[in-house]
């Protein structure tokens, strides 16, 4: 399913644009007491809410050929996130992806996603919106990494209450679990979006201080080529988070 909006909130708008717009170079429009950001094939909405509990997690995705220009871009921008001294990681085998993370806005983990199930070549055949970056000539050096090269958001981090249950749920409905989860983590989805189920006051990873909290999100979705069992409709995941899925 590809994901093509996300509705959420933020502790500070104005910190929030300035980051998209001024650190990823996102095109970020302003509205009333919201601030929109576009991320290839998807756009982000962010309200101002000052006492949203927790934080947040976003994956944005990349073509796994232009993962190293985007490690280069993060340790010369915001920077990368490590587990130990690790700060690319290898996802489990079902997932065939890696990945970068690196801090957000409003203490939001963010990440970088190359999935190689995907064409390695993306553009607006895969990702309905992406554009793909033009492809250096032989011996020519590799273009520098940029907002073109965010093709979609990838991944949301959703809280539930119940994360079995709430993926027993939505599997029952075409929208299949990543075999690697947990009680207290479970990706749901294809390859081509997914959202993160977890358990309020977990961790994000890889840090051990930016935690799970419950505000309140929309992802809406749409049915793509990697998901053709997945029944159209509008999922309640908890109290004010909620997937919509189109045809």
């Amino acid at each position: 399913m590809q994901i093509t909006s996300v509705d959420t909130v933020t502790r500070s708008l104005a910190d929030t644009a300035a980051y998209y717009e001024t650190v990823l170079g996102l095109p970020v429009r302003t509205e009333i007491r919201a601030v929109e950001v576009s991320v290839g094939a998807s756009v982000v909405r962010f309200r101002e809410d000052v006492d949203a509990p927790g934080d947040q997690h976003l994956a944005f995705l990349v073509d796994d050929a232009r993962f190293d220009a985007a490690r280069r871009f993060l340790e010369t921008g915001p920077g990368l996130l490590a587990d130990g001294d690790r700060t690319e990681f290898e996802a489990q085998p079902a997932w065939n992806a890696r990945s970068l993370y690196f801090p957000g806005p409003d203490r939001s983990v963010l990440e970088l996603i190359a999935r190689r199930d995907l064409p390695q070549t993306l553009g607006a055949g895969t990702v309905p919106g992406a554009k793909a970056s033009s492809p250096a000539g032989p011996g020519a050096q590799p273009l520098p990494f940029g907002p073109d090269d965010l093709l979609a958001v990838s991944e949301v981090g959703v809280a539930v209450p119940d994360v079995v249950a709430t993926a027993d749920r939505l599997a029952a409905a075409g929208i299949g679990r990543y075999p690697d989860g947990s009680p207290t983590f479970t990706p749901s989805g294809q390859v081509d979006g997914m959202l993160i189920l977890v358990s309020p006051g977990r961790a994000w990873f890889p840090t051990s201080d930016r935690v799970v909290g419950e505000p309140p999100v929309t992802v809406v979705a749409q049915a793509g080529p990697a998901s053709p069992g997945v029944v159209p409709g509008r999922y309640e995941l908890a109290p004010g988070r909620v997937l919509v899925v189109r045809p």
